[in-house]
């Protein structure tokens, strides 16, 4: 196995889209933008979602009222009335549901980052826009997630049946890092280690290094 080898920093890129179709309201996170997790990235217009809440809500409290005023009538319903007062108690459940739903709707309106990281692409939204699921996604370099990965020839395999200590140097960072390897990947065509590294300051996505053992 050579004494050094050659690999390069990668890290998992996150795809965030809106559930919903609608019109972009606001952005706050654009390409480039450092954002932390839960971080507000962008807005649908919530007016029609806001609407189809109360609608729901009105809804709601008509049939609450009308089954209120059976259970009253009727509290302790016999014969006919134990059918009436089970279609009741389902179209409540229902309604229930339908408020819940719009609520959720409402709520999917804002899109947020699942990690901490760097908006790489916001696929050019703007206010205004018209969205869909299909369209408009945001990708976002989990920072979290650096790694540095470096290929292998067949005969060395064995070399790395178990985790190894490693120092990697980097063109643009001061200090040497330290990092563990993981066991051999392989796709097919190529083997590859990913190593783990005990800090990621000064690293950034793409970063062409050395490993040593």
């Amino acid at each position: 196995m050579p004494e050094v080898l050659n690999g390069e920093i990668k890290a998992r890129i996150v795809e965030i889209r809106f559930a919903l179709s609608g019109k972009i309201s606001n952005v706050s996170k654009h390409t480039g933008d450092n954002v932390k997790k839960w971080d507000l990235v962008a807005s649908l217009d919530r007016k029609i979602l806001q609407i189809e809440l109360d609608q729901q809500l009105a809804d709601y409290e008509k049939v609450r009222a009308d089954w209120d005023y059976f259970t009253k009538k009727y509290p302790d319903p016999q014969d006919d009335n134990k059918f009436t007062k089970a279609e009741k108690q389902a179209i409540l459940n229902a309604s229930v549901k339908q408020v819940e739903l719009s609520k959720a709707k409402l709520d999917q309106s804002d899109l947020f980052s699942p990690v901490d990281g760097i908006v790489i692409d916001d696929s050019g939204i703007v206010p205004g826009l018209y969205v869909t699921p299909a369209s408009g996604s945001i990708k976002i370099i989990d920072t979290g997630s650096y790694y540095f990965e470096f290929g292998i020839d067949q005969k060395d395999v064995l070399d790395f049946s178990k985790a190894r200590k490693c120092r990697l140097t980097f063109n643009g960072v001061k200090d040497q890092l330290e990092g563990e390897t993981s066991l051999v990947l392989a796709d097919g065509k190529k083997f590859t280690i990913k190593v783990n590294l005990s800090k990621i300051e000064g690293v950034m996505l793409g970063m062409k290094g050395e490993v040593k053992f």
